[in-house]
């Protein structure tokens, strides 16, 4: 393989902004070609060996293309021009997204396979690979890759040559270094991945405690006989001896809330993740100089819905006063009616949506979930001191998942940040 000379007045040396105390005084580091410590992979399959064919994703990394894809994406019958690649070779995918404006460069953590020939591989000669790793997240080397390609005849593809991606500068600090910066931000990597993880375990925790703290009316997932009393699956202990749920129809429990633009109040959104919230804080197209005289009013404590088939009867619980589009229909506990308590049930298996579609024949699939629908559903309902201690139970678990949401995403930045002090920029 080839390589034209580096420029090396440009980046013959380097210092990163953050360094450990004990490297402090060990000068700059040096910088050199991928291509003088690492070599291109291009051994095919030749033999045309069943292996799997794994593909490079801007957000997975190296990933096995079946299990991505859930399906087959390329034929098996001849891979005989795919390129094999090893356990720890990396591999560069010039397709260009959001997620990676220049392509992914990526190492393969889950043994041999093949992929496609359209990819770079190669293998480390030298150096800590974890350290080489971690740099190739950071986007310190992003532009010399935009400096040197182009995009040819593919929009969301970069055009590079062979030999200047191979001229790409690499910081390389002393091996003892290296292994350190690796470590550092592995430890965190391990860190963010256990708080991943915990917060998954978090929502499965409250989705399948959901499943089980209310009788199933709408007659879906029925598969215990204890059903058929009108009570939970579980239920807590000091309402073991109360009566069975009470049958009533949603027109019951809510009246509809009528009142139009009031006050100039502010205009709000319901969104998937959020809830209700100001329109502004979202990125939906401003509606300020819409005509809002038949915009609804809502209130703390009511429960909205978005009755239109196409948004699945999305529903959230009201925290801020303010005004919403006619597209919702917005629903106000009466009396002995506790609003978070309804809006959990609404939301397990997405109850708003099966209401559309199993509503005793109220609604069928091309018409809204109005009110006049909506109030004669029939759920069941406990006592007010029982949806109550299901409502805090359950709203308990959401700020147990939102924290760890919230440090999952500080801890992502903390390192974000760190790293482009570690790293320095081409």
């Amino acid at each position: 393989m080839t390589t034209k000379k580096v420029q090396t007045q440009n980046f013959a040396s380097q210092r990163p902004a953050l360094r450990f105390p004990d490297f402090l005084n060990n000068g700059e580091w040096k910088v050199k070609r991928l291509g003088e410590i690492a070599e291109k992979v291009t051994s095919k399959n030749k033999s045309n060996k069943q292996l799997p064919v794994l593909t490079n994703s801007a957000t997975e990394g190296v990933v096995n293309q079946q299990d991505y894809f859930d399906r087959e994406i390329v034929t098996k019958d001849n891979l005989t021009n795919y390129h094999i690649i090893e356990l720890n070779d990396f591999v560069y995918n010039p397709r260009i997204s959001v997620a990676a404006p220049v392509g992914p460069i990526s190492r393969n953590k889950i043994g041999t396979g093949i992929m496609s020939p359209l990819y770079t591989i190669f293998k480390f000669k030298e150096g800590n690979i974890d350290f080489f790793e971690q740099y190739f997240r950071t986007n310190c080397w992003h532009q010399y890759l935009k400096d040197k390609a182009n995009f040819g005849a593919r929009f969301d593809r970069m055009n590079i040559s062979n030999e200047d991606f191979f001229n790409l500068p690499i910081p390389f600090p002393p091996l003892p270094e290296q292994r350190r910066i690796a470590q550092a931000l592995t430890a965190l990597d391990e860190l963010i991945a256990a708080t991943n993880e915990k917060l998954e375990q978090m929502k499965a925790y409250k989705k399948g405690l959901m499943q089980n703290l209310f009788v199933d009316s709408m007659g879906w997932g029925k598969s215990l006989k204890i059903n058929y009393l009108q009570i939970p699956k579980l239920r807590f202990p000091e309402f073991y001896q109360e009566k069975e749920w009470e049958e009533k129809k949603l027109g019951e429990c809510f009246s509809e809330r009528t009142e139009r633009n009031y006050n100039d109040l502010p205009l709000l959104s319901l969104t998937e993740s959020d809830g209700i919230v100001l329109q502004e804080e979202t990125n939906r197209k401003n509606n300020s100089n819409a005509d809002k005289s038949r915009y609804l009013r809502v209130c703390v404590g009511d429960i909205a819905y978005n009755t239109m088939r196409m948004w699945q009867g999305r529903c959230a619980i009201v925290n801020i006063e303010g005004i919403v589009s006619p597209a919702y229909t917005i629903c106000t506990p009466k009396q002995e009616m506790d609003s978070l308590f309804f809006y959990y049930y609404f939301k397990t298996n997405d109850a708003i949506e099966k209401f559309h579609r199993n509503s005793q024949g109220l609604v069928n699939d091309t018409l809204n979930l109005k009110y006049e629908s909506f109030e004669k559903i029939k759920m069941y309902v406990p006592s007010l001191p029982e949806q109550r201690k299901i409502a805090s139970c359950l709203s308990t678990i959401d700020d147990q998942i939102n924290a760890y949401a919230e440090k999952a995403t500080l801890l992502g930045q903390y390192k974000k940040g760190l790293m482009q002090r570690m790293f320095p920029k081409q």
